[in-house]
């Protein structure tokens, strides 16, 4: 077991996202890097529902839902401040059977889709972060291979 860094990528000055993605790919390429496929990270938010909440004033808990097309039968879950967890992708039905103690938080799905490259030892991940239809940014991942 390595260590993986995921790293937000400015976009290059008078370029767009998807431009700056180009440009990062073509000079993996250039590396000798390899084309390994596809992958995709999405990610929901979720807050504790209102009716759960004691007294005026309390603020909500957070919950983020993630799916990875690495682990296509996993879902993982992470609270605010709290644990981490692991489960089948059941977990999503789940979610809205529990909609009177979490509800989806408005608009608030982030995705990030891309290309997979071996280079060297390594697995390198430069992906499109997109929140609904408009592109947000850039992510690369490494990781040992």
């Amino acid at each position: 077991m390595g260590v993986t860094c995921v790293s937000q990528m400015p976009v290059a000055e008078g370029k767009s996202v998807q431009q700056t993605v180009e440009l990062l790919t073509r000079k993996l390429e250039m590396l000798g890097a390899e084309k390994q496929g596809t992958f995709c990270v999405d990610c929901e938010t979720y807050h504790t529902a209102a009716s759960t909440l004691g007294s005026q004033g309390q603020t909500g808990k957070l919950m983020y839902v993630m799916h990875n097309s690495e682990y296509p039968l996993s879902c993982f879950a992470l609270f605010e401040n709290g644990p981490c967890l692991i489960a089948d992708t059941n977990f999503d039905v789940l979610m809205v059977k529990l909609k009177g103690f979490f509800q989806s938080a408005k608009a608030s799905k982030i995705e990030t889709r891309g290309t997979r490259y071996q280079y060297c030892d390594f697995l390198v991940k430069v992906g499109t972060v997109t929140m609904g239809p408009s592109a947000r940014g850039i992510s690369v991942e490494v990781r040992p291979w």
